[in-house]
């Protein structure tokens, strides 16, 4: 849904922020293996799939309503402040 695509780099769409990290996104389990795996981006851009594993940032996400008022530009300085 983000634009990326397994095992490509692309430094044009949303989850690209020039550091490595886990997605909230599950990919599969592997019931064998009681090992879950997750989407992983690098700090290339490059989209992958691994099993979790590793000690690496996570990056949360939240979905809001398109109705949602908030008020600040996203900076350390300046968090968005939801206000409904």
């Amino acid at each position: 849904f983000a634009g990326g695509v397994n095992g490509q780099e692309n430094k044009n769409y949303w989850l690209y922020t020039n550091q490595t990290y886990w997605t909230m996104s599950p990919s599969y389990f592997d019931t064998y293996g009681n090992l879950a795996s997750v989407f992983y981006v690098y700090s290339s851009g490059i989209l992958a799939i691994y099993y979790v594993n590793e000690k690496i940032g996570l990056r949360p996400v939240i979905n809001l309503k398109s109705s949602t008022e908030f008020i600040g530009t996203g900076t350390i300085d300046d968090p968005y402040t939801i206000i409904d």
